[in-house]
């Protein structure tokens, strides 16, 4: 009876462990290894002494292909004008991977790919002793798990596709469990007696890990049917320079996706005319040195009030107040060159799925026989 309350008491523990976040230092010696992981900026008196911080994080599991990253709180200095070059740099940043960041980032999220065994890392860079004071963070990392062999599982016949499988839940504490227990010789969750089936259903495939997961070539991924988006550094009043990324919804094949444009203003090759650019206007065909190429890509779209409108890019600064509609797959490819002025000020959209007038016709043609 000792053993099953000992037992029962030590599962309780895994997963109620399992939920808790951990908290990394920033210029810790190793690098974390987590489901979940927690990085806040350091305390003030600390921050004054540091010109860099930097985060190592270690894959959770050998199935570890992506990373989300949350930015509950991201406030770093604004970018500034390099008077020499002409173009705008961030001097204080956070760098991970290709991505340089500055300025007001809370709220915003990037999903990152970690190739077998890489360790991440995150470098908040601090140049000044200003900047030390007005910069704050705090955002969550979440490890998440691809299904073992998902190439060639989607390539299988039915009868031979594998159940994927995810790290265990605190491994290095199955030593301490008793082999015996579980009906078999080789370690926890062994055997077929029910304390077996029970350690398995433990280590069964992470479904929130699948839903998570980003499709290929997403920097950002938005699940939900509704939401808002918004470019990076948007609250500090300038979009970010040289930077490019692409946004995801989730969407389905028989539906549409409706964008309401709130505020939109990007530079376009011509500044001088006021109004909406598209295409040409935004990223010219033949590449230059110091050439425009700031703009919005929205593959498969068109203007709600001038259907017959229908760009790839888009630009300038008279799309605020109109709605476009696009096909799947949904996706919004951003790019920024490294040039800036007073109209670069960003853009900040509604979007709604639903279901596409083709396929609702077509469920009523289907009703009506």
């Amino acid at each position: 009876m000792e053993l099953l309350h000992w037992l029962c008491g030590t599962l309780t523990v895994l997963l109620w462990v399992s939920a808790v976040r951990c908290q990394v230092q920033c210029n810790a010696g190793t690098a974390a290894r987590q489901k979940r992981i927690v990085i806040r900026s350091p305390e003030a008196g600390q921050m004054g002494d540091l010109d860099r911080c930097q985060y190592r994080v270690a894959p959770w599991s050998s199935l570890v292909c992506q990373v989300r990253i949350d930015f509950e709180r991201l406030e770093l200095p604004q970018p500034q004008l390099n008077a020499s070059t002409g173009t705008v740099e961030c001097g204080d940043f956070l760098q991970v991977q290709r991505f340089r960041l500055c300025g007001r980032n809370s709220g915003q999220h990037l999903y990152v790919p970690l190739r077998s065994g890489q360790v991440l890392q995150l470098l908040f860079r601090l140049a000044t002793p200003l900047s030390r004071q007005q910069s704050t963070w705090q955002m969550t990392l979440t490890q998440l798990e691809c299904p073992r062999d998902s190439l060639a599982v989607s390539s299988a016949p039915k009868s031979e596709v594998q159940q994927p499988r995810v790290r265990p839940f605190l491994p290095y504490l199955s030593n301490l469990l008793p082999r015996t227990i579980f009906g078999g010789q080789t370690g926890i969750g062994s055997g077929h007696g029910p304390a077996a089936q029970l350690i398995q259903s433990l280590t069964s495939p992470s479904q929130a890990d699948l839903e998570l997961l980003a499709p290929m070539g997403c920097d950002q991924y938005w699940r939900s049917q509704t939401g808002g988006i918004v470019s990076f550094n948007f609250a500090g009043g300038i979009y970010m320079p040289s930077m490019r990324y692409s946004i995801c919804v989730k969407g389905a094949l028989d539906s549409e996706i409706r964008y309401k444009i709130e505020h939109f203003e990007l530079s376009k090759t011509d500044s001088e005319r006021a109004g909406p650019g598209y295409d040409a206007d935004c990223r010219s065909t033949v590449r230059t040195p110091g050439r425009v190429s700031d703009y919005l890509l929205i593959p498969n779209s068109y203007v709600v009030s001038q259907p017959e409108l229908q760009p790839t890019y888009y630009c300038g600064n008279g799309l605020a107040g109109r709605e476009l509609v696009a096909r799947p797959p949904f996706v919004i490819h951003f790019s920024s060159d490294a040039q800036t002025s007073a109209s670069e000020t960003g853009f900040q959209l509604t979007y709604a799925v639903r279901q596409s007038p083709e396929q609702m016709q077509f469920q009523q043609q289907q009703v009506e026989l």
